[in-house]
C-alpha cells in the first residue's frame, strides 16, 4: 500500500497571492460581520441636524413667548391704585418694553390730578406738611379706611378720640388694600406696620421707609357701635416736577404718555392738597387710578430673534465640543476609518473570545505539513513567520511572537477586537 503523501496540486505565486488576501481579509472583516454598523450616512446626519435645529427652535419661540406673556401681563400688567391727597407717585417704565402707559380714572371722575412726564427720575426732595381730621362712625363688626401714598421718609401722626367713653376701637396702619381680616381679633398685629387697640384719646407715630400704597384704618367688632376722630398730621415726601416734559391735567377722565424710544422715562402722578376743615363719610378726598402699558411689539420680535439665534450658536458650539471630547461617527465622504470598538475593561472576566478562536488554534497544531502550505497561518502583521503565540486576556492567535510582543510593548490593542493586551504568550509545538 502506497504511504507516500496525496500529490497535491501546484499553485501558481499569483494565485497564492489572491489566496493570501482572501485567508487574510475575513479574519480583520470577522468584527465587522458580528457587530452592526454604527456609520451614518452624509444625507441622513444632515436630516437629524435640520430636525435638531426646528426642534430648538420651536422650544426657543414657546419659551421666549411665555416670557413675553409674563411681562406682558405680570410685569407690566394693568394694575389699580388708591391714592389720597398730596400724594406723589412715581412710574418708570422699561422703555425698551413699554411704548406708553396710560392712567385712567375708575371712580367718579374728581378734579386735581396732574400727571408729569421726565427723561430722568425727578429728586424726591420736597417736603410738605399738611393735617386733616377724620370724624366716622364705626358699626359693629366693620371698620373704616382711609388710603394714602406715601413715599420712603414720610412719617404719620396720628392722634385719636373714641367715644362713647370705655369703648375701643383697633387702629391699624398697613401696606396696601385693607381687608375684612382687620375684623379678627389680633389680625395682623405681627404683621402690620403698626396695630394699636385704641380707646378714649391718645397719640401714635408711624414712620414710613418705603414707597407704597398704605391705609388707616379704625376696626370695630364690638357688638356697639363706636365714634372715632382722628387728626392725622402727615409730613410728606414728594417729587420736585418743574423740570419735566409733559404734562396732562385728566380733562377727560384720563391721561396718555408716550415714552421716548432708548431714553430714561419717567411719570409722576400727583393729587392736590387736602381741604381744609374735617372730613366726613362720603366726601373723602381719594382716587381710584388704573395704570395700563401697551407694549412694544418691534423688541418683542427683535427678542425673539435675538434668544432664536443665541441658542442655535449655543447648540453648535455644543456640538462641536461634544464631537471634539468623544468618538463621532463617520459618514461617508471620511476617507479614513475610525474604530468602531472602544477599549473593554481588562478584568479578564469575559471568555467569549476564546471560544471563537478554538478552530483557529485546533487548525494551527493538527498538522504542521498543512500549516506550512497555507498562508492562513502565516502572521498577519508581517506576513513571514508563523503565527505561534496568542494574546491575554482576549486569546485571539493572528501574529508570530515577534509581531506581538511589540503590539504589547507599545500597549497596543489586540487587532481583532480592539481590547488592550496584558500579556502575549507564545504556543509550542510538537
Amino acid at each position: 500500500m502506497d504511504s507516500s503523501p496525496p500529490h497535491l496540486p501546484s499553485v501558481s505565486s499569483s494565485s497564492s497571492s489572491n489566496r493570501e488576501e482572501e485567508d487574510v481579509d475575513p479574519l480583520f472583516n470577522h468584527r465587522d460581520l458580528s457587530r452592526p454598523d454604527l456609520t451614518l450616512s452624509g444625507g441622513n446626519a444632515s436630516t437629524a441636524g435640520v430636525e435638531q435645529r426646528v426642534s430648538c427652535f420651536a422650544v426657543v419661540i414657546i419659551f421666549w413667548f411665555f416670557v413675553s406673556m409674563a411681562m406682558i401681563v405680570g410685569v407690566y400688567g394693568p394694575r389699580n391704585v388708591w391714592i389720597g391727597p398730596n400724594s406723589a407717585l412715581l412710574i418708570e417704565p422699561n422703555t425698551i418694553f413699554v411704548q406708553s402707559v396710560k392712567v385712567k380714572e375708575l371712580d367718579d371722575s374728581k378734579s386735581g390730578l396732574e400727571l408729569f412726564g421726565f427723561y430722568t427720575s425727578p429728586p424726591l426732595d420736597l417736603v410738605v406738611n399738611w393735617s386733616e381730621s377724620r370724624l366716622a362712625s364705626v358699626l359693629h363688626n366693620s371698620y373704616n379706611e382711609w388710603p394714602y401714598y406715601l413715599n420712603k421718609g414720610a412719617s404719620l401722626n396720628i392722634s385719636y378720640s373714641v367715644k362713647p367713653e370705655g369703648r375701643s376701637a383697633r387702629l391699624v396702619v398697613d401696606e396696601g388694600p385693607a381687608s375684612y381680616e382687620l375684623l379678627e381679633k389680633h389680625a395682623s398685629q405681627n404683621t402690620a406696620l403698626s396695630w394699636n387697640l385704641i380707646r378714649g384719646n391718645g397719640t401714635i407715630e408711624v414712620k414710613i421707609s418705603k414707597s407704597s400704597s398704605y391705609y388707616v384704618a379704625v376696626a370695630n367688632s364690638n357688638m356697639k357701635d363706636v365714634e372715632v376722630k382722628l387728626d392725622i398730621d402727615v409730613r410728606a415726601i414728594l417729587y420736585d416736577t418743574k423740570e419735566s416734559f409733559y404734562k396732562c391735567t385728566f380733562s377727560n377722565g384720563e391721561c396718555t404718555f408716550n415714552a421716548v424710544s432708548l431714553v430714561e422715562n419717567s411719570i409722576v402722578l400727583t393729587s392736590p392738597a387736602p381741604r381744609q376743615g374735617p372730613s366726613v363719610e362720603g366726601e373723602e378726598e381719594e382716587w381710584y387710578v388704573r395704570f395700563s402699558y401697551q407694549p412694544r411689539w418691534t423688541s418683542y420680535v427683535v427678542g425673539t430673534g435675538l434668544v432664536t439665534c443665541f441658542m442655535l450658536v449655543a447648540i453648535q458650539l455644543w456640538k462641536r465640543l461634544q464631537c471634539n471630547g468623544g468618538e463621532s461617527y463617520q459618514t461617508d465622504n471620511d476617507s479614513t476609518r475610525t474604530r468602531l470598538l472602544v477599549n473593554k475593561d481588562e478584568d479578564g472576566s469575559s471568555n467569549e473570545s476564546f471560544a471563537a478562536d478554538d478552530a483557529d488554534l485546533e487548525d494551527f497544531t493538527g498538522n504542521e505539513g498543512e500549516a506550512s502550505n497555507s498562508t492562513r497561518r502565516l502572521c498577519a502583521i508581517c506576513f513571514d513567520a508563523k503565527r505561534d503565540c496568542f494574546f491575554l486576556p482576549c486569546g485571539h492567535c493572528v501574529s508570530c511572537y515577534q509581531c506581538g510582543t511589540k503590539i504589547a510593548e507599545a500597549a497596543g490593542s489586540c487587532p481583532v477586537c480592539r481590547r488592550k493586551m496584558k500579556k502575549v504568550k507564545r504556543i509550542y509545538t510538537v
